[in-house]
């Protein structure tokens, strides 16, 4: 297993040019609190800011264990799994030869590890929730994307109040990629090609670049 860089990871998650945004549709957020360990699926933005660092911004309700446990500045994890994949050891051409072979997974993930902190303040609310809205409105192919504007001002305001903001200022970046890197040439090419095979393509994508480095 080794480490790459994020950037390699989310390159397909549409990075903007201009606010170093990019929208991943899920992350798993989990925290230590008062009463131990919890987690949570939630889609964030991952905001790689101007001056270099980088935040995650989404929203739980207010009854959410993290809001009722934690407190600004505790420590939280955050992980996003990319594509994975079993690897049969069918796809092996050594097996053949020698049959010492064994299955394997195959993944790639990011690991962000950052400190959390909440908000209030509806203009701040109202921001988040309507950037989320717009990315995944825009990502379900809807003709006429669904807008906060489209509902009545103070049912979104009662909506707003039931849930809080959730901002982690990103402390460091841990990005893996299992991709049987470690196996012999043919056998690390029969891998690749399955991937191809089986639709894999971000898989198959990375371990092609791969490749070419040895090549």
């Amino acid at each position: 297993m080794i480490s790459v860089s994020e950037y390699s990871l989310v390159r397909k998650l549409k990075v903007s040019p201009d606010t170093r945004s990019i929208d991943p549709p899920e992350l798993n957020m989990i925290a230590f609190g008062s009463k131990g360990l919890s987690a949570n699926h939630l889609p964030f933005i991952v905001d790689y800011n101007k001056h270099g660092s980088t935040t995650l911004l989404g929203h739980i309700a207010l009854e959410n264990q993290i809001f009722k446990e934690n407190k600004n500045n505790d420590e939280v994890l955050v992980l996003y799994k990319a594509e994975d994949t079993y690897v049969s050891p069918n796809w092996y051409p050594t097996k053949k030869k020698t049959h010492k072979v064994v299955p394997t997974w195959n993944y790639q993930s990011v690991h962000f590890y950052g400190r959390i902190f909440f908000f209030q303040d509806l203009k701040s609310l109202l921001g988040i929730v309507g950037r989320l809205t717009k990315i995944h409105e825009n990502r379900s192919g809807e003709k006429e994307p669904w807008s906060i504007k489209d509902a009545p001002k103070e049912f979104i305001k009662q909506k707003l109040s039931s849930i809080v903001g959730v901002k982690i200022e990103v402390t460091k970046v841990v990005a893996k990629s299992k991709l049987s890197q470690n196996k012999e040439i043919d056998d690390f090419n029969g891998v690749k090609k399955k991937m191809l095979q089986k639709d894999k393509h971000s898989l198959y994508t990375a371990m092609k670049n791969i490749n070419l480095d040895r090549e």
